[in-house]
C-alpha cells in the first residue's frame, strides 16, 4: 500500500513533468549539434541513456511509462473516494489514453517512400532509416525473398534462412561505414571488390547513413565470408553444394501495403519563366483487391488516407526525359487516439471548472445565510 500511494503521488507526477522538461531542453540543445534524429533516440526513445556519456539517466520512455503507472494510481485513488469530481476521472482518463495512444504508434508506426514512374505500380514501399539482410531465389525475373532486419544483428549473432540451406555468424556490423576498395581475400567475396569497411561517425540524417556488414558463411560452395555495404546495389552470388543459387544482400528495410497503386499521370505547374515548381500532383490508381479499384488524386498538402495509411505527394524528379513522383507513406493505427484524448481532456477539464464554480457559489450562499 506503502508503494501504491507513491505511485499515485503528486509528488511523482510532478517530478516526471519536471524531468521531462529537462529532457525537452537538453534534447533541443542536443539536437543542435546531432540532428533531430540522433536526439530523439538518445533522450526520448530510450529508457536509460548516459548523460554526459558517463551517468545512467532515465530516458522519455522510462519517465512515460512512470507517469502512465502514477496517473493508472491516482485514476483508482480517486475512483474509490467516489464519483464526487467526475471531470477529474475524465481528465485522468483522456491523458491515460494520450499516454497509450503515443505507445501505440511508437510500436506500430512506420515511415516510408514509395517511387514511381507513370504506368507503373508496386504494393512495397522502402524504409527511410531501417535496413534489412535478404537471401533471395533469382527465377526469370521473380524473386523469392527472405529477410531478417539489420537492427536486431550484433557481433555473433547468427541467422539462418532454413529453406536456402544457408547460416551466416555476424563478423562486424556498421551504423555507417565506407566501403574501402580493393582485392578481396580469398574465399571472401564483395559485390565492388571492397576489401573492408571503414566505420564513420553516424550522419544528422539518418537516411544518409550507409550501414556494413561482414558476415561469415556456411552451406556455400564458392566462399566463406561476405561484405555488404548500403551503397552497393549488387548482391553477392552464393552457390549452395546441391548447384542452387542465391543472391545474399542489403537494402533498406520494404513494407507490405494493404493496397497496390499503380502512378496513372503526374503533372507539374512551374512559376512563369523559372523551372521552379508551383504545383504538383499524381494520379494513382488504388487496387483493393481482384475487382476493387479507385482513382485518387495526390498532391501538395492533400494527402490520400486509408485504414490507418497515408500517403503524401513528397516530391519528384526527372531521369532521361522520364518523371519519377515520389510518395511518402506513413503507418498510424492511433492517429485519431489523440484526437478523442484531448477532447476528454478538455471536457474533464470544463466539468471541473464548473463544479468548483458551483461549490464556490454554494460556500458563498452557505456564509450569506
Amino acid at each position: 500500500m506503502k508503494y501504491f500511494s507513491w505511485l499515485a503521488s503528486i509528488k511523482t507526477t510532478v517530478f516526471c513533468l519536471l524531468w521531462l522538461t529537462v529532457l525537452t531542453f537538453w534534447g533541443t540543445m542536443y539536437q543542435a549539434e546531432h540532428g533531430l534524429y540522433r536526439a530523439q533516440e538518445m533522450f526520448f526513445d530510450s529508457f536509460v541513456f548516459l548523460g554526459f556519456e558517463i551517468f545512467p539517466l532515465p530516458g522519455a520512455m522510462l519517465v512515460m511509462t512512470v507517469l502512465f503507472v502514477n496517473l493508472l494510481a491516482s485514476f483508482f485513488v480517486h475512483y474509490q473516494a467516489g464519483w464526487k469530481m467526475p471531470g477529474l476521472m475524465l481528465i485522468h482518463i483522456g491523458l491515460i489514453m494520450l499516454l497509450l495512444g503515443g505507445f501505440f504508434t511508437k510500436i506500430t508506426g512506420m515511415e516510408a517512400n514509395v517511387s514511381l514512374v507513370e504506368g507503373q505500380g508496386r504494393n512495397l514501399a522502402a524504409s527511410l532509416t531501417e535496413w534489412e539482410v535478404l537471401v533471395a531465389d533469382e527465377l526469370q525475373n521473380v524473386r523469392e525473398i527472405k529477410a531478417v532486419e539489420l537492427d536486431d544483428l550484433k557481433k555473433g549473432t547468427e541467422f539462418a534462412f532454413d529453406e536456402s540451406g544457408l547460416r551466416f555468424r555476424v563478423l562486424e556490423v556498421f551504423d555507417n561505414a565506407k566501403g574501402i576498395e580493393g582485392e578481396s581475400g580469398e574465399g571472401v567475396e564483395s559485390p565492388s571488390g571492397f576489401r573492408e569497411l571503414k566505420p564513420l561517425p553516424r550522419r544528422k540524417q539518418p537516411e544518409e547513413d550507409l550501414p556494413g556488414l561482414r558476415v561469415a558463411v556456411e552451406g556455400a560452395a564458392n566462399l566463406e565470408e561476405a561484405i555488404l555495404w548500403g551503397n552497393d546495389r549488387r548482391p553477392v552470388g552464393l552457390e549452395t553444394p546441391e548447384g542452387h543459387v542465391r543472391f545474399l544482400a542489403m537494402r533498406k528495410r520494404r513494407y507490405e501495403l494493404p493496397m497496390f497503386i499503380e502512378l496513372k499521370d503526374f503533372q507539374r505547374t512551374l512559376y512563369p519563366g523559372s523551372e521552379i515548381p508551383k504545383d504538383y500532383r499524381s494520379l494513382i490508381t488504388v487496387h483493393l483487391g481482384d475487382e476493387v479499384e479507385r482513382d485518387v488524386v495526390i498532391k501538395m498538402n492533400e494527402p490520400f488516407r486509408l485504414n490507418g495509411w497515408t500517403f503524401y505527394q513528397q516530391s519528384f524528379a526527372i531521369q532521361d526525359n522520364t518523371e519519377l513522383s515520389v510518395f511518402a507513406v506513413t503507418r498510424n493505427f492511433g492517429r485519431l487516439i489523440p484526437y478523442w484524448a484531448t477532447g476528454i481532456t478538455s471536457l474533464g477539464l470544463a466539468m471541473h471548472f464548473l463544479q468548483m464554480q458551483l461549490m464556490q457559489l454554494r460556500r458563498r450562499k452557505r456564509k450569506s445565510a
